[in-house]
């Protein structure tokens, strides 16, 4: 991977707040999306096309309202995470490349990520396998959106500059 400038920790809190609150409700939505999936599609040979949700549309959206407000707001815990981790490697190793900033709010993303994950597992009364999977794959999906917006967030950052630094 190609070196990637770093950037103060001030710069980069719009940027990763954004990212990481609209990677929230995308997957909040994507959430409450496969929550009514299996009932849409049930209902869907029904010859009135009304079920448990209303229709194919109708209280269906519900669910992926309420999982997009919801994940907006967990999304909140591994974007803290990460931020933190980046301001405890900016003490540490203050003339860090990029690439490592983007490890360690990857790292911080997913290490934040435990707090969801265990009250996932822990919120299962029965704690089935497929609980503690999801609560290994949120964690994994935290390290790689924080890891990748943050590349990806430095690299705009360099470019603009680049371009500011020529205007002026």
């Amino acid at each position: 991977m190609a070196p990637v400038p770093a950037q103060k920790l001030s710069t980069l809190f719009i940027p990763m707040l954004g990212v990481a609150l609209l990677a929230g409700a995308l997957m909040g939505a994507l959430g409450g999306g496969l929550l009514v999936l299996p009932e849409i599609l049930d209902s869907s040979g029904d010859s009135d096309g009304f079920s448990a949700w209303g229709g194919p549309v109708g209280y269906a959206l519900i669910p992926i309202l309420y999982g997009t407000v919801f994940g907006t707001f967990i999304a909140l815990i591994p974007g803290t995470g990460s931020f933190i981790s980046l301001a405890i490697q900016g003490m540490r190793h203050p003339t860090s490349s990029g690439n490592r900033q983007a490890v360690a709010a990857g790292v911080g993303a997913a290490v934040a990520g435990f707090i969801p994950a265990i009250a996932l597992v822990w919120g299962v009364e029965e704690v089935p396998k497929g609980s503690v999977v999801t609560g290994g794959i949120f964690i994994v999906v935290c390290f790689v959106i924080a890891f990748l917006a943050l590349t990806v967030i430095l690299r705009f950052i360099d470019k603009r500059d680049a371009v500011l630094r020529t205007v002026y």
